[in-house]
């Protein structure tokens, strides 16, 4: 697949500056995941109450998922969002290569998440290569509300896992309610 179909139907490798996000845009009532500077607009999963390996494989037919046991955007904690870099063409769903590029996000970059109505700003504060069985990347981090969205890499290997973590800035978490207690 990578050798000869991958390379017909990846992403658009040119980033270009046209925004996705305008100021006073409307927030649907759908919710998504927004990375400007990947031009990156898809589904994300919530209410997932399954952590198992072939739940989150299917849940991610239909866009990201949003880990079970995490925080929710809005709420204080660490939202889990995770996604394919990379799969198998032959396979089920059209968001194969939803994060093919989040290796491109850097320091100081936003993206934006988007639920009930309502649109949260994080912006990139940490960026790291992982093993797959660290679970530490789950866990609350030092500030009052975060995002992480995790995906393999490189693409199209379970080698490691690309981890990259933002904090909410706006709307401020000084409004966000608690996270429900969880098994994580």
């Amino acid at each position: 697949n990578e050798r000869f179909i991958a390379p017909f139907i990846q992403p658009s490798r040119a980033i270009t500056n046209t925004p996705l996000i305008n100021e006073g845009q409307v927030v649907g009532s759908e919710p998504e995941i927004i990375i400007p500077k990947i031009n990156v607009e898809i589904p994300v999963v919530y209410g997932l109450n399954s952590i198992s390996e072939s739940a989150i494989q299917t849940a991610l037919e239909n866009g990201v998922v949003h880990y079970a046991d995490t925080a929710e955007p809005g709420q204080n904690g660490n939202s889990v969002i995770v996604g394919h870099s990379s799969n198998n063409i032959f396979n089920k769903g059209k968001y194969k290569f939803a994060f093919v590029l989040l290796n491109r996000l850097d320091i100081g970059d936003t993206f934006y998440l988007q639920k009930d109505g309502k649109r949260y700003t994080y912006q990139v504060f940490e960026k790291k290569i992982v093993k797959p069985d660290d679970v530490s990347v789950l866990a609350s981090k030092d500030k009052p509300a975060t995002a992480t969205l995790i995906t393999c890499d490189p693409p199209g290997t379970s080698i490691s896992r690309l981890v990259t973590v933002g904090e909410q800035i706006s709307p401020s978490p000084s409004g966000n309610q608690a996270a429900p207690n969880s098994n994580q």
